[in-house]
C-alpha cells in the first residue's frame, strides 16, 4: 500500500504490528472478515530515510518514455551502473521496478 501526506508522516511513526492491523482493517472493509492476516509483511520509512526522504520518480506530462529511464540506466564506461525504479521502464516508480532493475 501507499500513504501520503500527513497520513504517511504520521504512520511511520507507528510500530509495523500497528500499521499491519491499520491496513487489514481497511481491507477487510473492502473485502470482508474472511481474508486472512499476512503471514509477514515489509515495512519501508522512506520519509525517514536520509537518501531518499519518501521520494520517487514520475513522468512528467510530455516526457519521452520510456527512452528517458533507459537513458538513466545506461552505463558510464562500463564501470559505473545504475539501478533502482527510476532506470525501469517497465515498472518505474515501483518496489518490483527497483528490485528488477539491480
Amino acid at each position: 500500500m501507499f500513504t501520503a501526506a500527513d497520513f504517511a508522516k504520521d504512520m511511520e511513526t507507528w510500530n509495523d504490528s500497528e500499521i499491519v492491523a491499520s491496513a487489514m482493517a481497511t481491507l477487510r472493509l473492502i473485502y470482508g472478515d474472511s481474508i486472512p492476516d499476512p503471514t509477514e509483511q515489509v515495512i519501508t520509512r522512506w520519509g525517514q530515510d536520509p537518501f531518499s526522504l519518501g521520494s520517487y520518480s514520475y513522468s512528467a506530462v510530455g516526457s519521452d518514455e520510456p527512452v528517458n529511464r533507459k537513458s538513466l540506466a545506461s552505463t558510464v564506461a562500463n564501470r559505473l551502473f545504475f539501478a533502482g525504479e527510476a532506470t525501469s521502464h517497465l515498472y518505474p516508480a515501483t518496489n518490483h521496478g527497483a528490485y528488477l532493475s539491480g
